[in-house]
């Protein structure tokens, strides 16, 4: 989830403002407003006598009793309706926090606030409860063109339904291009694009209609795969169709295409593990460092990025180690997944998966372990552990 809402802050203290700064870095605002004055509660009524409230107030005031609702009755005349407000106040009194409470604000916090908490009682405040996920949110992108990601999402989300027999979507985002359905011998009679299109009605009836079985407990959203879809994907309707989709599977695949704007940066970010997808050469080199420059301080040390190296081997010189990689990205990559033409060639034109054409091949293991290693059920470490001493050793790095 991004919020994607104007804060104004009226502070007293540099607690409080930090606390409220902080906001900056943190990826559930990565699209929202963050502004801050000096001035408290006498600083906002101020301010917002000659100007529109914000749709979040946070206000600290050192005022008690009829003084403090005083200041909350003279907000109240300044503020448009729907806007939350949060006070950081003097008064440690639980008779006022029912007060305040029953009066609409959404936060009473006495002395000072922790970012964290901050933090919460946003989320809280502005937090759909009806649209919190129930999945895990998987992303695949690509640091170029042509590297595998797709092809790796798919089999990824055949894997984790086998592997764990739970309900998997796989949406493809790639509109004009998307190549889920040829991946699944699929002629979908419905695609993502119908369910955009009604984006402001959809819920999990219609979504249905909407949905194709690529096989035992895997869904797809599928792509239009033409160039005259008419599609325009924005970010406001994107986040509705998937809010619906992250309540109906354990697991929720997005197969992100290579374009760089607002709606693909939020995916990025948002998704509960984020897989970016290159081949061992300078060019992905480049963009790798470009793309984890970006996810890095947006996404947070608390959600993974994952780097995976795909088609290793192919040149057979020239190209770069995961050593260069670690050296200029400051992370190695997480798996590699050797270069295996014959059987990717197989799959593709049987329309099947990997596992079932090339199921004892390296590269089927290889996706096997990278579905393990996203599906947040096994630690990396102990698959690492697993994995270290046998066939596909190789394909981790320490």
């Amino acid at each position: 989830m991004i919020l994607r809402i104007n804060i104004g802050a009226y502070v007293l203290t540099d607690a409080v403002r930090d606390a409220v700064n902080s906001l900056s870095s943190d990826r559930l605002f990565l699209r929202s407003t963050v502004s801050v004055w000096d001035g408290g509660m006498t600083g906002a009524l101020e301010y917002l006598s000659t100007r529109s409230a914000p749709e979040l107030l946070i206000v600290e005031t050192q005022s008690h009793g009829e003084a403090l609702f005083e200041e909350l009755n003279g907000l109240a005349d300044v503020c448009q309706p729907g806007t939350r407000v949060i006070i950081i106040g003097a008064e440690n009194d639980i008779n006022l926090f029912k007060s305040l409470i029953e009066q609409g604000i959404s936060q009473y916090f006495v002395d000072t606030v922790s970012s964290a908490e901050l933090k919460a009682a946003i989320a809280d405040a502005f937090t759909d409860k009806s649209a919190v996920a129930k999945s895990r949110t998987i992303a695949f992108a690509g640091l170029r063109g042509g590297v595998g990601s797709s092809v790796l999402a798919h089999n990824v989300a055949f894997e984790l339904a086998n592997l764990y027999d739970e309900d998997v979507i796989l949406v493809d985002l790639d509109i004009p291009f998307g190549t889920a359905a040829l991946s699944y011998n699929i002629q979908p009679q419905q695609t993502i694009a119908e369910a955009l299109s009604q984006a402001g009605s959809i819920d999990e009836p219609l979504l249905m209609r909407y949905l194709e079985t690529g096989g035992k407990n895997v869904s797809l959203l599928c792509a239009p795969g033409h160039l005259n879809s008419g599609v325009e994907v924005s970010a406001n309707s994107l986040e509705l169709v998937l809010n619906v989709v992250k309540q109906m599977a354990s697991y929720v695949i997005l197969d992100v295409p290579h374009m760089w704007n607002a709606w693909t940066q939020d995916i990025l970010v948002d998704a509960d593990e984020t897989v970016v997808v290159g081949v061992p050469d300078l060019y992905n080199l480049r963009d790798g460092k470009n793309m984890i420059e970006f996810l890095s301080p947006n996404r947070g040390v608390e959600v993974p990025t994952r780097l995976i190296l795909n088609k290793v081997g192919e040149a057979k010189k020239g190209e770069l180690s995961d050593k260069e990689f670690k050296e200029v990205l400051g992370m190695a990559p997480t798996l590699n997944i050797p270069f295996d033409a014959d059987s990717f060639a197989l799959a593709m034109n049987n329309g099947e998966m990997l596992r079932k054409v090339a199921g004892k091949s390296k590269v089927a293991q290889a996706v096997e372990s990278l579905a393990q290693v996203v599906s947040g059920k096994e630690s990396l470490s102990r698959i690492k552990e697993r994995k270290s001493s046998g066939l596909l050793g190789s394909l981790f790095r320490k």
